[in-house]
């Protein structure tokens, strides 16, 4: 019987489906959403944790875009701030008017469920490497 061996090949196999994950999430919109452009109004300070042993500020921009002949508003991702003015692409889902996401890489990427993708990343790295030692025969063995 022939033994599979894992190689750098399945290692970037593996590691671009993880960072792709986010993306392919949102294919649904990202084919059939209706694009548009939001305007960035200002960014707002809220004080978040403030019973709790973290405490901080937690930064938004606040987003203003136009859709069906109505004006509607959305916060954009935590502690990520854009400059008042700037031009922000916007994907709508097709039946939900109020499902909105940021079309460019930190709508996709920055977000506090980003930290899941994280520690998927770094359990892959790490089941990665222990099946390629233990292939190379290298994992420390008692005697």
């Amino acid at each position: 019987m022939k033994k599979f061996k894992l190689n750098i090949v399945h290692f970037l196999l593996v590691t671009a489906l993880i960072f792709v994950l986010p993306v392919l999430k949102e294919w649904n919109m990202l084919l059939n959403g209706d694009r548009v452009e939001g305007i960035v109004l200002e960014t707002k300070k809220d004080t978040v944790g403030a019973n709790l042993l973290f405490a901080g500020v937690e930064t938004r921009s606040v987003i203003e875009y136009r859709y069906k002949e109505k004006s509607y508003t959305i916060d954009g991702p935590e502690n990520l701030t854009f400059e008042k003015g700037q031009k922000i692409p916007l994907i709508i889902h097709p039946t939900k008017e109020n499902k909105v996401i940021i079309a460019n890489l930190a709508g996709f990427y920055i977000h506090k469920r980003s930290i899941a993708l994280v520690i998927v990343f770094v359990l892959w790295i790490a089941i990665y490497s222990t099946i390629v030692q233990s292939q190379r025969g290298t994992i420390y063995k008692r005697k």
